[in-house]
């Protein structure tokens, strides 16, 4: 049995990209007994990966890749004891995705892959790329996550792309893959080339149809790459589209958002903050003369603030996004009514004297008078 390691580790440390790196290895010459007698955990059905007990790293046997069908799932594969390292270095994305490294440090290159890191070219490995249409996302995520150098995708390369495009297969993609594609674009910087580059691609309508029509001036937006540069969560990073989408004169998102859901089925979390933004960004909009106790207080409940007060502060990261206005006022007060407001429990009144609807009614009343006497 020998092990080698594979892929993004040894890309990133010839990039000079600080560690620590996410490993991945390939054995050779074992079988899913052997590992499962070492103490590794199989994950997954599709092909046989396995955790290191002790690492929690990947190990996978290595294997062929054989088309039987459309879409990314139409794949049968071989990982008998006898596929050589580099049958498995054959099946994979990229050329700067395809290099392995012994126990002893010594590097194995055979689709040259350490040339087109030199040469920052984004490369596929084989004719196969054509096979898999996730290959499409993987090659803009790619040159999203290494903008920094400039990588340019090989003329050939963009060939085999519009093959892909035009042969339909882009419809065939798993909607939890295709997610989980773009939530690590939204965890990394520069998530906007991503989608530039599937617009130029003539890939992005078909990949996001809940997003149909907008062009790269879009991406290039201020507001945009200002969320690309700066260093908040992906769903501030993802919720940046839909409140570019109303700075540019969208006054409800909230079907967009809901049928984005339904179509890509992402945890609910990257819903709620532009759900969050339509309901309170007419509000927050008003000017600043018209912030009254209770205009303050309907903002706030707009956005579960009082029973989540992190909310407020994702809501304002996301709004100051727009450096074309300054909201710091606006926000300072708000935050300061917010602590006003959660000053004020159901235990500061009598529940017995009250019905259900009038304790609410009665907080409320109590709230606003707290946020009014510190004006």
């Amino acid at each position: 049995m020998q092990t080698y390691l594979v892929g993004g580790a040894i890309r990133d440390r010839l990039l000079g990209l600080p560690g620590p790196y996410e490993k991945d290895w390939v054995v050779v010459n074992s079988t899913p007994d052997q590992l499962k007698s070492k103490g590794y955990k199989k994950v997954g059905k599709s092909f046989p990966v396995f955790i290191n007990p002790e690492t929690g790293e990947e190990y996978a046997l290595a294997r062929r890749e054989i088309k039987t069908s459309s879409g990314y799932h139409g794949f049968e594969f071989d990982a008998r004891p006898d596929i050589t390292l580099e049958e498995d270095l054959s099946r994979r994305d990229l050329t700067i995705n395809a290099i392995a490294e012994d126990e002893n440090g010594n590097l194995i290159d055979p689709h040259g892959g350490q040339n087109h890191i030199r040469d920052r070219i984004l490369m596929h490995v084989s004719e196969a790329f054509r096979e898999d249409p996730l290959r499409v996302l993987r090659i803009a995520r790619f040159k999203a996550k290494l903008s920094q150098f400039d990588f340019i995708i090989a003329d050939e390369t963009i060939n085999l792309v519009k093959k892909i495009v035009d042969s339909g297969e882009l419809s065939s993609l798993v909607p939890e893959r295709t997610w989980q594609e773009t939530e690590k674009v939204f965890k990394a910087d520069n998530f906007n080339q991503y989608f530039i580059t599937l617009i130029n691609l003539n890939a992005f309508n078909e990949v996001y149809p809940d997003l149909m029509g907008l062009d790269s001036e879009f991406f290039s937006s201020d507001l945009i790459l200002e969320a690309a540069r700066q260093d908040y969560s992906p769903e501030i990073r993802f919720a940046s589209i839909f409140y570019s989408l109303m700075r540019n004169g969208e006054e409800n998102i909230r079907n967009r958002v809901e049928s984005m859901r339904e179509n890509m089925r992402f945890a609910n979390s990257y819903k709620k903050l532009p759900l969050m933004l339509n309901s309170s960004l007419g509000l927050i909009e008003e000017d600043i003369s018209k912030f009254t106790a209770d205009h303050q207080l309907r903002i706030i409940e707009s956005i579960d603030a009082i029973r989540n007060p992190q909310n407020l502060d994702q809501i304002s990261k996301l709004i100051m996004l727009d450096r074309s206005i300054d909201l710091t006022k606006k926000i300072t007060v708000l935050q300061k009514s917010l602590e006003d407001a959660k000053s004020i429990r159901v235990n500061n009144l009598d529940e017995s004297k009250l019905a259900g609807n009038e304790i609410a009614k009665r907080i409320r009343e109590l709230r606003l008078k707290a946020i009014k006497s510190n004006q």
